[in-house]
C-alpha cells in the first residue's frame, strides 16, 4: 500500500451496515480520503432476496426507483443516510454527476445496484448494493474485485442487538480481517482525533507497516507513537533499538512521529492496554498462509478479539 500512497492513488471501501459505528468508520474515511485523489465506495451487503417486497411493482421499474432512493429496501435507508452525510460534511455535494448500473442476480429479483458519483475534480463517491450469502463474503469479493488501499468495517457492540437482517458479528470481522488481502481497519468505538499507536516488533513486516502508516496518518493530520513490547527488563535495549530503526526510517521518508513508548510484560496485554489511548492500534497484518487456525492462536488474533478499540491491520 505504500507505493501506492506515494503515486496518489487512493480507494476506500466503507462497509455500512445500518449501525452508528459504521458511520463513524465512514467519517474516518473522509478524513483519510482529504486529498482529491481519494476515491470513498460505500457498501451494503444482503443476503438474496431477504425481506425484500416490491409491492407487484416491474423489476425494471422497480430499480429505477430503488436508484432514485424511491424504493424502500434492506440497505438502501443506510446508504442513503451515509450519502447524506458525506453531502453535510462538504465532502460532496448534489451537483456531482451521476451514472447507475445494474447486475442481475440468479434468484433475486433487484440484484446488485450501484449509483456512482463524480466531481469535476475526479473525485468518485459510489453507493453499492450487492447481493451475496454473507457479509463477509461479499465485503471479502469487493475488496479484491477492486483492490482497495483500505477497507473499514465496524465490529458490533454484543451487549447491543443490531435491529437489522445483516449486522457486522465478531465472526464477519474477524474473517474480513484474517482473510483480506488488503489493509483493514476494524472499527470499535472509534474516535477521529488520538493517533495511531504503531506496534513493532523488529521484523522487516512491522517496520515497512510504520513507514507506510506515517503516510496514511499525515493524510489525516494523526500523530502517531512507536510502540514495542519487551518481555523483561533485559529486552528493553533491543525494544529501543527497534522504535530507533522505525524512527529513522519514517524521517527518511520525510514524515515525524509524535512519540515513542515501551512497556515491559505480555504483548498482547500491553497493547490493548496501550491503545486505548489511540484512535487506532496499527499492526502489521501478513496475508493469510497456512490453516486459519493457526491464526486464531496467534498475538494479531488476540488483540483483534480483545481489543476495545479499534484496529488496522496494514497489509
Amino acid at each position: 500500500m505504500k507505493d501506492n500512497l506515494e503515486n496518489k492513488t487512493f480507494k476506500v471501501l466503507v462497509c455500512i451496515d445500518g449501525t452508528d459505528e459504521s458511520y463513524r468508520g465512514l467519517r474516518y474515511a473522509v478524513r483519510l480520503g482529504s486529498g482529491t485523489d481519494a476515491n470513498i465506495t460505500l457498501l451494503y451487503v444482503r443476503s438474496v432476496d431477504k425481506d425484500l417486497h416490491t409491492d407487484g411493482l416491474d423489476m425494471r421499474m422497480a430499480r429505477e426507483n430503488m436508484l432514485d432512493w424511491g424504493l424502500e429496501m434492506p440497505g438502501m435507508a443506510a446508504l442513503k443516510r451515509g450519502l447524506d452525510m458525506l453531502v453535510d460534511m462538504d465532502y460532496m455535494d448534489r451537483d456531482w454527476c451521476s451514472e447507475t448500473s445494474h447486475v442481475d442476480i440468479q434468484g433475486d429479483p433487484l440484484g446488485d445496484n450501484l449509483v456512482k458519483y463524480t466531481c469535476d475534480d475526479g473525485r468518485k463517491v459510489t453507493l453499492k448494493l450487492i447481493v451475496a450469502p454473507s457479509p463477509d463474503l461479499g465485503i471479502l469479493d469487493e475488496s479484491d474485485l477492486e483492490d482497495y488501499d483500505i477497507t473499514i468495517a465496524s465490529a458490533s457492540d454484543p451487549e447491543k442487538e443490531n435491529e437489522l437482517s445483516i449486522s457486522f458479528t465478531s465472526s464477519v470481522t474477524d474473517r474480513i480481517a484474517t482473510e483480506s488481502r488488503n489493509t483493514v481497519i476494524i472499527a470499535k468505538a472509534l474516535e477521529e482525533n488520538h493517533g495511531h499507536l504503531v506496534c513493532l516488533n523488529g521484523s522487516k513486516a512491522s517496520l515497512n507497516t510504520a513507514r507506510t502508516d506515517a503516510i496514511l496518518a499525515n493524510r489525516c493530520n494523526c500523530p502517531i507513537t512507536l510502540f514495542s513490547v519487551a518481555s523483561d527488563a533485559t529486552e528493553v535495549p533491543a525494544a529501543q533499538a527497534i522504535i530507533d530503526e522505525a524512527k529513522n526510517a519514517i524521517k527518511a521518508d520525510g514524515y515525524e512521529i509524535a512519540g515513542e513508548k515501551i512497556a515491559i510484560g505480555d504483548p498482547v496485554e500491553e497493547i490493548i492496554e496501550e491503545g486505548k489511548n489511540y484512535s487506532l492500534i496499527v499492526l502489521s497484518g501478513e496475508p493469510k498462509v497456512g490453516i486459519r487456525r493457526f491464526f486464531k492462536s496467534s498475538l494479531i488474533y488476540q488483540i483483534l478479539d480483545q481489543a476495545q478499540n479499534s484496529v488496522l491491520l496494514s497489509r
